[in-house]
């Protein structure tokens, strides 16, 4: 299964997938090689201050067994399907115009539902930038569970994966944020 149209040069060559510490060729075993990765660091995330830097700690910490790369921002533009993501030029531009946009203060305040609409919004936003070669919605997530725990919440993202979410993550890139706020209001909780 090819998930991105990427570069050659972050390829393995011979295949369309990209290249990974334990050198796996199959795009299902390198899938299910990441997944079991990512869950087994699930409950040792990295906190911070909900940075453009905590986000690629996030990430370097989730994928360091999967790829060199894991916490950097891409550097080559890329794409999925007929979703066109952030050009590298403006990543960090775009990423800190995010993450410097959140009130803790008021997010605070706000009851499960109001909270939900607006982390569906953060979340969103992060997802069009796409800031990552690969692992950008598993980053996120746990971006959103740090987000959510710093202000009361709690969110179970070990759910939301799979046909659900991506299919939340396709329709909020068209900038219809209705399912993914369903999405995690259905995985919200007052902590």
């Amino acid at each position: 299964m090819k998930r991105y149209n990427v570069a050659k040069p972050h390829l393995i060559p011979g295949t369309n997938v990209l290249k990974n510490i334990p050198n796996i060729t199959n795009q299902k075993d390198l899938d299910r090689f990441e997944l079991l990765s990512f869950l087994a660091r699930l409950d040792t995330i990295p906190e911070g201050d909900l940075s453009a830097n905590h986000l690629k700690r996030i990430h370097a910490h989730s994928l360091q067994d999967v790829y060199k790369w894991a916490g950097e921002f891409r550097n080559i533009p890329t794409e999925k399907g007929t979703s066109v993501f952030c050009r590298p030029e403006f990543i960090v531009q775009e990423i800190n115009k995010i993450t410097k946009s959140i009130n803790l203060l008021e997010l605070q305040t706000m009851n499960l539902k109001t909270f939900s609409k607006n982390l569906a919004e953060v979340v969103g936003e992060l997802n069009a930038v796409h800031p990552f070669l690969d692992g950008n919605g598993r980053a996120i997530r746990v971006y959103a569970q740090e987000l959510s725990k710093s202000v009361g919440y709690e969110l179970n993202v070990s759910d939301l994966r799979g046909e659900t979410w991506n299919k939340a993550s396709g329709k909020s890139f068209l900038g219809d944020n209705h399912l993914l706020f369903q999405l995690l209001q259905e995985h919200l909780s007052k902590m």
